[in-house]
């Protein structure tokens, strides 16, 4: 029997191409596509070839509660965070299924929602990181966790289902 990590193992390119993408992952040293770890080709509307930057979010910890999604505005380093980067759309990988999000609709709902609290203090424990911008002490990013339901209402919100790459 195949545990979940085996049996979902390129998960997101198997239901890319099951949507009509030729999915390939991103060479991290090409200047032209920072923070975007998949190039998505398929058919524009007009039936000529288009090429989508994707950004995926990998599931790091199964216990990672899928409820909450975490923004990067800078990363360790102090550079703009993947927030800011060149991807079209964000893919927030969950226990389940993808969460499918154009990035700069996700940055205009983030500046316009006044759901993430920028002037309040920083907060220094990850725990209390939601909606609040969390700063390690010995790192330079800030980050901030937002419940997953609020892209719901975005128009590009999408979801990939997971068990979807598995059936036939």
């Amino acid at each position: 029997m195949l545990d979940n990590q085996e049996k979902y193992k390129n998960c997101f390119e198997i239901l890319a191409e099951k949507r009509g993408y030729i999915p390939r992952k991103v060479n991290r040293r090409d200047e032209n596509c920072k923070n975007t770890s998949h190039i998505l080709t398929g058919k524009g509307r007009k039936g000529e070839p288009i090429e989508i930057k994707v950004d995926l979010k990998k599931l790091k910890n199964k216990k990672h509660d899928d409820n909450w999604l975490w923004l990067e505005f800078k990363n360790a380093s102090g550079r703009s965070g993947w927030i800011h980067g060149q991807a079209h759309f964000v893919v927030f990988e969950r226990k389940k299924d993808f969460i499918f999000i154009n990035r700069k609709e996700l940055l205009s709902w983030i500046g316009s929602s006044n759901k993430v609290r920028y002037d309040l203090p920083f907060v220094n424990l990850a725990k209390l990181a939601k909606y609040r911008i969390y700063k390690r002490s010995d790192k330079k990013d800030e980050i901030t966790q937002i419940k997953a339901d609020d892209l719901k209402r975005l128009e590009s919100f999408q979801i990939w289902k997971k068990e979807d790459a598995i059936s036939t």
